[in-house]
Formats: structure tokens, C-alpha cells, sequence
């Protein structure tokens, strides 16, 4: 008699389960969640609203004297102090080499030939739509150090703005190579 009341209830169970997932409405449905907490877990998302902090502010500023992995900080603060300091003390860290560069001279074609033109003459496309053209590499900035260029690449300096978000440090001391080769193009003609 158990037997037979616990078979039972086995083939009704199996029933109910083979009928619900046969005659589903949604294609899209999951049908029956047995253990939902599993297939939809509770998760932070960014810029939203976070109920664990007091402030409720989901993102979360980095624990200060932290650094991403990779990152170097640039120790000259932006000012004109940091400007001279940067020009006297830095030096290009990245050996110069063919392929350095090459790297450089595609970087160039990307980030800066459109103000400062193809010979570094501040001839640009775009020069002539800004109130004052970029100054030419063979002229006023002939013999601009290597770490004022940097800098500049770093914060920006008149209407040129910065460019640490777009390059990273490494490609911008490979810049620096290829605008001291268009500094002194005039000397080898």
C-alpha cells in the first residue's frame, strides 16, 4: 500500500515536471527556478547604488598610496616649478632603437601630425583653425629637452592638451624620440 502511494506521488511529480516543461508560454523562460539565490546572485553594479556602505556610493575611490599594476607615477607637479624641474632632471628612459622609432613615428601620425604637421613645422590641418599655430620643433622648441616634452605629453601646456590618457608613458618617451629627430631634421639639410 505504500508502495503504491509513493509511486504514485513519484508519477504525479514527474508529470507535473514533464506538462510544465512541455507547455511553456515564454521561450525565454528558465521555467521553474528551484534554488534562485544560484542563478540569480545579488552583485554590485558600477555607478549604481551600493547598500553595503554607509554612503551608498558604489564605486569606490582607490585606497590612497595604492597604484594600478604598470603605472608609474610622474613625480612633477603641474606647475611651472614642475615644468623647469621635469626639463632639467628627466631623462628618456626607453633605449632608442629602429623599432622605437618606427613606434614613435606611427605614434606621431596619430596623436600630434595634425597640429604640429609632418616636419613638426606647426603646420597642420588643424594649425590653421587654432588662434595661435603650435611652434615649429626646428624653431622656438629646437632644443626643448627631452623631459619638458614629456611633460607636456603628460599635462598639456598653451592649447595643446594632455595626452596621458590616450599613451601610455612608454609611448610618449617613444614621441619624445621621434620629435627630437624632427627637432634637428633641419641640421641634416
Amino acid at each position: 500500500m505504500i508502495k503504491r502511494f509513493l509511486s504514485g506521488i513519484v508519477s504525479l511529480v514527474t508529470l507535473v515536471i514533464v506538462f510544465d516543461s512541455c507547455g511553456k508560454k515564454d521561450p525565454n523562460s528558465p521555467g521553474i527556478e528551484y534554488m534562485p539565490d544560484m542563478y540569480r546572485s545579488p552583485s554590485v553594479e558600477v555607478y549604481n547604488a551600493n547598500p553595503l556602505y554607509l554612503d551608498s556610493i558604489g564605486s569606490r575611490k582607490p585606497v590612497a598610496g595604492t597604484i594600478p599594476r604598470g603605472f608609474m607615477p610622474f613625480a612633477y607637479a603641474n606647475d611651472t616649478a614642475g615644468y623647469t624641474a621635469a626639463g632639467r632632471e628627466l631623462k628618456n628612459p626607453v633605449p632608442l632603437t629602429d623599432d622605437v622609432m618606427k613606434e614613435g613615428e606611427e605614434l606621431y601620425g596619430k596623436f600630434c601630425v595634425h597640429c604640429h604637421g609632418t616636419q613638426g613645422m606647426g603646420d597642420g590641418p588643424v594649425a590653421a583653425k587654432l588662434p595661435g599655430a603650435p611652434p615649429a620643433y626646428s624653431g622656438t622648441l629646437k632644443n626643448l629637452p627631452a623631459g619638458k616634452m614629456f611633460f607636456t605629453m603628460t599635462y598639456g601646456k598653451g592649447l595643446m592638451g594632455s595626452h596621458a590618457s590616450q599613451l601610455t608613458q612608454e609611448e610618449r618617451w617613444k614621441l619624445v624620440h621621434y620629435v627630437q629627430k624632427l627637432q634637428h631634421i633641419k641640421d641634416k639639410s
